[in-house]
């Protein structure tokens, strides 16, 4: 391990050196190894980036298990995730300029667009990411835009079961999914993308709400706060 990155509340991830590069490693985190819900999660992603090697997603390099549980190691992807973005131009006392937003958005939609329409074998993958927000969209200083976190992605004949109440990240958040009237599907990943730049041009959430459970009512009964939105 070259060094820690991230610890969720599902997963550790840590900077690896695989292969002569600089690579990510993806592990759940000690308390899930025996959680089935947990270890699907992981081997979905496996599986889609296995299944979709696209320039805008990372490129699957290994999957496996030891004794300190199932990983997969994946290409690290270049760039900074929207969050970053925001952060950064804070931190020196400024907003995002409505330039990079509009760029963003151009070529995040363009890049989805892409991933939806993917085909195999048999015809289109039908392929929904699941869980598009701030810190799964990346943004590198050539202006190219990927996506990470593939564990809730659905796609045609996929052999893993997907719960039909995945929500992916609040507030970017469908409402009717919210409500539960309507199951993940590439509408769904329209509207979290387009939460995701709306959190770029606010520069903060979209929603009044600050705990899972008051954004959840929030999306499902109002949807996202756009207000003060100047592009």
């Amino acid at each position: 391990m070259v060094r820690t990155v991230g610890a969720g509340s599902t997963f550790h991830l840590a900077v690896v050196r695989f292969a002569g590069r600089e690579c990510i490693c993806k592990r759940l985190r000690m308390r899930l190894l025996d959680e089935p819900k947990a270890r699907s999660v992981l081997r979905r992603e496996a599986l889609a980036l296995d299944l979709l090697r696209l320039d805008s997603v990372p490129e699957l390099l290994e999957r496996g298990e030891d004794d300190r549980g199932p990983y997969v190691v994946q290409s690290r992807l270049a760039g900074a995730t929207l969050r970053e973005l925001v952060d950064g131009f804070h931190e020196r006392g400024r907003e995002v300029p409505s330039s990079l937003v509009r760029l963003v958005a151009e070529r995040s939609f363009r890049a989805l667009a892409e991933l939806h329409g993917l085909r195999g074998e048999e015809g289109p993958l039908d392929l929904v990411h699941g869980d598009l927000a701030p810190d799964h969209v990346l943004l590198d200083t050539d202006g190219k835009v990927s996506f990470a976190d593939f564990g809730l992605s659905r796609w045609r004949g996929m052999s893993e079961v997907a719960e039909p109440n995945e929500l992916g990240s609040l507030p970017f958040v469908a409402p009717e999914l919210a409500r539960g009237d309507h199951v993940p599907d590439q509408s769904c990943d329209v509207f979290a993308l387009a939460g995701s730049i709306a959190f770029l041009a606010l520069g903060r959430e979209p929603c009044a709400g600050t705990t899972p459970a008051a954004r959840l009512v929030e999306v499902s009964e109002q949807g996202l706060d756009l207000s003060l939105i100047h592009i």
